[in-house]
């Protein structure tokens, strides 16, 4: 059972608490930092897309995984306990059943 995402609005959630709640029709280009335990990420909100730039983290899974998709999973940096991802409609995806 999925749920669907709900338009362009996504959560970016450190530690796991969500710290934005974005509308990506509405964000202008701009980055935004995100500490964890002395190590940043940089995640970058450009032309109604979102990706990670910059990881202090060993591996960098979160910024090979590219700019987020509907069709694709979450970004996550699991070093830095970061997660970007759709917010979720509440709507079963019938198709995923």
């Amino acid at each position: 059972m999925m749920f669907r995402p709900k338009g362009k609005e996504v959560q970016i959630i450190s530690d796991g608490k969500v710290i934005y709640e974005l509308d990506l029709s509405r964000e202008k280009d701009r980055e935004i930092r995100v500490e964890y335990e002395g190590r940043s990420n940089i995640i970058v909100i450009e032309n109604g897309d979102i990706y990670m730039k910059e990881a202090e983290c060993p591996d960098h899974i979160c910024i090979k995984t590219g700019r987020l998709s509907k069709a694709g999973g979450p970004i996550v940096c699991l070093p830095n306990h970061l997660i970007v991802c759709y917010k979720e409609s509440g709507e079963l995806d019938a198709a995923a059943g």
